[in-house]
């Protein structure tokens, strides 16, 4: 038997059937439909999930490859192993800040874990320029999958907050 044949009957090349989608952050997790900006709260992007948290750090919610990093800073896009994709996308008007307070760890094509840091907030800059921090998680391609939010209200960094199958 070749090894494509063997390798077929075992399903070794085949891509994993979900994945789970984790928070970033530890905070509070809210419906993308409670947002206060109306591209994400009538998912134009897509489906998803945000974040109201109080730490500096945004943490990659899955394992993969990244896609974007936004030129001013403050979105970072995702493809995991199933072929999902993300948009971790950092606050209210952060693209207006043309980067400033924001530092990402990332540049297209780097490999990354799930828990690695993406993004640091310099929050005291944030703070002093009313940035609204709510931070909005969202698969873009999810046509294809079934998504189900997986847990809102308090979360901890790694939990599940998304399950992606398809």
């Amino acid at each position: 038997m070749s090894l494509r044949k063997e390798a077929a009957m075992f399903n070794l090349f085949k891509k994993p059937a979900y994945c789970d989608i984790l928070a970033p952050v530890d905070g509070i997790s809210l419906p993308l439909e409670e947002v206060p900006d109306p591209v994400f709260a009538q998912k134009m992007m897509g489906e998803g999930i945000a974040f109201r948290f109080e730490g500096e750090k945004i943490l990659s919610p899955l394992t993969g490859t990244v896609l974007l990093v936004a030129a001013t800073r403050h979105a970072v896009g995702l493809k995991g192993a199933n072929g999902v994709e993300v948009l971790l996308h950092v606050g209210m008007d952060t693209v207006e800040l043309q980067g400033r307070g924001l530092e990402v760890y990332v540049q297209p094509g780097a490999k990354v874990r799930a828990g690695e840091p993406l993004i640091r907030i310099d929050r005291g800059f944030m703070e002093k320029n009313h940035i609204d921090l709510t931070t909005m998680l969202v698969v873009t391609n999810g046509g294809g999958y079934q998504l189900e939010i997986a847990k809102t209200g308090v979360v901890k960094t790694g939990d599940p907050v998304i399950r992606v199958t398809r």
